[in-house]
């Protein structure tokens, strides 16, 4: 156990004791005085055959509050007229200069897309923008509030409206976004089975250090739902909170690679889960990337701290055969492993899911907490 988790554990504050809140970055004007800057987010926006809805989108970035910014646009071999409609909206006074459009060779799909944005982002932020979604002008403010005063996360991931193919609001909400009204840190949680707590891949703002650690180097790849992969491995690199508020539209228009479903009610079933690839296609891609890059992931968690991250991914039954073909990875005999193995058994038993969504306070409402204060 790191001394993080001792103190978590037994360094409890009284019942009427309240924690100092952190200041707010965003708001911290003695970041302005000493010239720091705030982070860039880059805007990686996938598109194929989208040119009903792709300007749409590019507007909805041009509106964001938070101005440190780039859009990477890349065509997956569109056979309408998306990339005319993109290159029209690049040229134009609208743009600003802020956005480029890569055109690739060859259709790859969703993950080739989106590396390609990739490996020309400049931010220390990513976000997986879908060409037909929709985000509020608040979107990029929300997020980065969330990533520099809430906690530090992989990624965060806020609610969405739902709207249909014509631009109407036909949901409130997205169904599979679990904050449930608050901040929720998500932690302590395995992927030996399948689970998704987050909204779409456009309700998203990831660390670019992150997803660069993660993505496969194989030559595995995911033509649809490479935002399962992402997600679920940035998660268990660096944990993941969820974003109450509302700041994007996720469109529902019966073309989705994924999500074809309509909303029907209280029932959430986005997609055809039989188009969905398999959990333990994801699962072994993740297994391997992480055995076969020892060297990239062993600084990081060092020692035991590799095999414990690998045991939230891996089923008792596969271990001796890991253990056999990544020595380097498992040193020890593997007798010695079992104690990891039984910790990791207790911990997804028994965290309270309390503690596997931790609730915290909202950045804003401390910060007027703080001005009240002050004014008294």
């Amino acid at each position: 156990m790191s001394i993080h988790d001792l103190i978590a554990r037994r360094a409890k504050p009284a019942p009427d004791q309240q924690p100092v809140a952190l200041p707010q970055a965003l708001l911290d004007q003695r970041l302005d005085r000493a010239r720091m800057l705030k982070p860039k987010v880059s805007f990686i926006v996938t598109s194929y055959n989208y040119e009903k809805y792709i300007v749409e989108c590019l507007r909805s970035v041009t509106r964001q509050t938070y101005d440190n910014w780039e859009c990477i646009v890349v065509d997956d071999v569109s056979t309408d007229g998306t990339v005319a409609a993109v290159r029209a909206f690049v040229d134009s006074p609208e743009s600003g200069g802020r956005f480029q459009l890569i055109q690739r060779a060859e259709n790859g799909g969703q993950m080739e897309a989106f590396r390609d944005g990739l490996k020309l982002a400049t931010g220390a932020f990513v976000c997986m923008l879908d060409a037909d979604d929709v985000l509020l002008e608040d979107f990029l403010e929300a997020h980065m509030r969330a990533h520099l005063s809430v906690a530090t996360v992989a990624f965060t991931s806020s609610n969405q409206y739902q709207i249909n193919a014509h631009g109407e609001i036909i949901g409130g909400q997205h169904m599979d976004h679990q904050s449930k009204g608050h901040y929720r840190h998500v932690q302590k949680t395995s992927f030996q089975n399948g689970l998704w707590i987050w909204a779409t891949s456009s309700s998203m703002v990831f660390r670019r250090s992150t997803v660069e650690l993660i993505m496969p180097l194989d030559g595995t790849t995911f033509r649809i739902c490479a935002d399962y992969y992402i997600a679920h491995f940035c998660h268990l690199i660096g944990d993941s909170l969820l974003i109450p508020t509302i700041h994007g539209c996720y469109r529902r228009h019966g073309g989705n690679n994924f999500g074809t479903n309509p909303v029907l009610g209280n029932i959430n079933s986005v997609g055809n889960l039989d188009k969905h690839p398999p959990h333990d296609l994801f699962r072994w891609t993740m297994i391997r990337h992480v055995l076969d890059n020892f060297d990239m992931f062993y600084p990081i968690f060092m020692g035991t701290g590799l095999v414990k991250f690998l045991l939230r991914l891996v089923k008792l039954s596969e271990l001796p055969g890991l253990a056999a073909a990544y020595p380097r990875a498992f040193p020890k005999p593997l007798w010695r492993y079992w104690r990891l193995v039984m910790e990791q058994w207790r911990m997804k038993r028994y965290t309270p899911m309390s503690v596997k969504f931790k609730i915290l306070p909202d950045p804003l409402a401390q910060a007027a907490g703080m001005v009240h204060c002050k004014e008294q």
